[in-house]
């Protein structure tokens, strides 16, 4: 029978998960050495992506609400998935901190997401969906206009889909320019041309 392997107190440590509200709380202090803490291992499990949708919403002050939100896009979402920067999850890191105003631990809420199949592109989005997971975003905002930014989400969904269905090569940046670019008229002027 083979021996257990006497485990040092130091490779406990090393082999430990990271902890998510721990690393919330270090980017909420702009903790900016935290990550050079870890060891390879933990740093094989630091996922900038989950940490991204954490910092982006707090509970507390609207003003603050706003400000986490706001540069959460601006300080990370923009570039985080860039290709050359998620070579590089130190500077991810770095991005992730630089989203906080340095106002101290807050209390981060995990927002639910649309199916990633909707996201991907895989599935056109039905409204009944899109409609309860904006209801639980923003859950004190009246029902009609609830209903009139999931109908328009849904509508541009649908053209995305539609176009990645017509150009299944594209890249979802790709996608989203062309969405921009192209009307409605002449979506049905090509389907018309095809004899749809």
């Amino acid at each position: 029978m083979a021996k257990k392997e006497k485990v040092s107190a130091d490779e406990k440590f090393d082999n430990q998960d990271i902890n998510l509200f721990d690393t919330l709380e270090r980017l909420d202090r702009k903790d900016y050495a935290w990550y050079d803490s870890l060891s390879e291992e933990q740093k094989k499990k630091f996922v900038p992506y989950m940490l991204l949708h954490w910092m982006s919403a707090i509970k507390g002050n609207k003003d603050l609400q706003t400000y986490y939100t706001m540069n959460s896009n601006e300080s990370a979402n923009k570039y985080m998935f860039n290709e050359v920067i998620q070579k590089h999850p130190k500077l991810q890191y770095l991005m992730l901190c630089a989203i906080s105003p340095n106002k101290g631990k807050q209390f981060h809420q995990y927002i639910p997401h649309l199916k990633q199949s909707i996201v991907s592109l895989k599935e056109p989005a039905k409204q009944k969906d899109v409609k309860e997971y904006f209801t639980k975003m923003y859950p004190k905002t009246e029902n009609d206009l609830l209903d009139e930014i999931s109908t328009e989400f849904t509508r541009l969904q649908k053209r995305k889909y539609y176009i990645s269905q017509l150009f299944p090569n594209l890249k979802i940046a790709d996608i989203e320019t062309l969405n921009e670019i192209i009307t409605d008229e002449e979506i049905k002027k090509y389907e018309s041309d095809r004899g749809n």
